[in-house]
């Protein structure tokens, strides 16, 4: 009897998430995807993944909480207690929460929350389901192009994801003997279907960070994934894949203190 292999992703429901869960299912995995409020999307997600001829377990689940990350956990408990031929080979950590809050605005509270889903939730999830996962079973951990050059106006998320970088690093090499490969993907501005995406002015300045200009597509970040899941990745780990165009080069003409200002 074949291994099934399972994929949990967080932040399934968004632009980012749903390509690599999409990308996953096409590859032949299973998913747990979790997501938080988006319950149509979760619903069309796992439809789409079905269609593909692959399992969908949607989870919601609020990840600033320990609650919902032992919801994640729970619900790949259950299939793994379901189905043995179940093997956990990818955890892709995307949930985030976006956008500022600048340096001057940032009280106690938000800095807790930004931390709480963008660095905190992805930890704890590592650490539990790495028990489960078996040699070859890869941790992909999403970044930010913002954790690398100065952004005062989303200064607490800047550093929440250069956080996820630090982790990266660590964690690889903490879960190297269980043969257990963690690696992070560092995506520039990627248009993941928010309107601000359609106004000319706002995606003119985000293609001003990369030297190759535009913004991004989901598929880009999707095939990262892919290529860090993959048996063709064997022997990476503790890296870092930047796929933001460039932008991490240096910021390029005049900069807003956040895409934030521009909406």
């Amino acid at each position: 009897m074949s291994d099934r292999p399972l994929a949990v992703v967080t932040g399934a429901t968004g632009g980012i998430g749903r390509r690599i869960c999409l990308s996953l299912a096409e590859s032949g995995y299973d998913l747990v995807a979790q997501f938080h409020v988006d319950a149509e999307g979760a619903a069309s997600l796992e439809a789409a993944v079905t269609s593909l001829g692959c399992r969908c377990r949607t989870v919601a689940a609020d990840l600033s909480s320990g609650a919902g990350i032992d919801a994640v956990v729970q619900a790949v408990d259950d299939g793994i207690g379901r189905d043995e031929t179940i093997r956990v080979r990818a955890l892709v950590n995307n949930a985030a929460k976006l956008l500022g809050p600048s340096f001057d605005t940032a009280t106690l509270d938000d800095f807790d929350a930004y931390f709480a889903i963008n660095t905190r939730a992805a930890f704890f999830l590592a650490q539990r389901l790495v028990r489960v996962m078996p040699a070859g079973a890869s941790i992909v951990n999403i970044s930010s192009a913002s954790a690398h050059f100065s952004s005062p106006g989303d200064i607490v998320y800047a550093m929440s994801k250069a956080a996820v970088e630090s982790m990266t690093a660590n964690m690889a090499e903490a879960v190297a003997s269980r043969g257990v490969r963690v690696n992070a993907i560092v995506p520039g501005f990627t248009n993941n279907g928010h309107p601000a995406f359609d106004d000319e002015r706002t995606r003119t300045y985000m293609s001003s960070f990369s030297v190759l200009g535009g913004v991004s597509d989901p598929a880009h970040v999707a095939a990262a994934v892919l290529f860090l899941v993959s048996d063709a990745s064997a022997r990476t780990t503790g890296s870092i894949l930047d796929v933001s165009g460039g932008s991490t080069l240096g910021a390029r003409g005049v900069r807003a203190h956040s895409v934030r200002d521009l909406l």
